[in-house]
């Protein structure tokens, strides 16, 4: 795979979680409004992710960042920066999903939260 093709496939995956990112965070700050769901982040400390908050879109931007630094697939340091970054893509993705399928559940109930 080409360095190119790298990048293509993982901006094309950052691109998927940005939309249901969104959706989280506008839930996420309905829930603070209403003062349920009080978290100061998403991530623990020890997850990787240098960004601290409560809302999805800071560690989205930190995942964008690092992309964009990767080195090249033939240069030194590319397997390092790689597995960091995939650890961190896996997190999102996993805790994005679980999210989003909770998220889904609300709006499907009667007594929903953001009714």
């Amino acid at each position: 795979m080409t360095n190119q093709q790298l990048h293509e496939q993982l901006t094309a995956q950052l691109k998927g979680f940005y939309h249901p990112a969104i959706e989280a965070d506008d839930f996420l700050t309905l829930l603070s409004k209403r003062k349920i769901g009080k978290f100061s982040a998403i991530f623990a400390e020890d997850s990787g992710f240098k960004a601290n908050s409560n809302r999805f879109l800071p560690y989205m931007e930190e995942l964008v960042e690092d992309q964009q630094a990767l080195p090249k697939t033939d240069e030194d340091g590319f397997d390092v920066a790689i597995a960091a970054f995939l650890g961190k893509l896996k997190q999102m993705h996993t805790v994005l999903g679980q999210f989003s399928e909770e998220l889904k559940e609300k709006r499907n109930t009667p007594s929903n939260i953001g009714e």
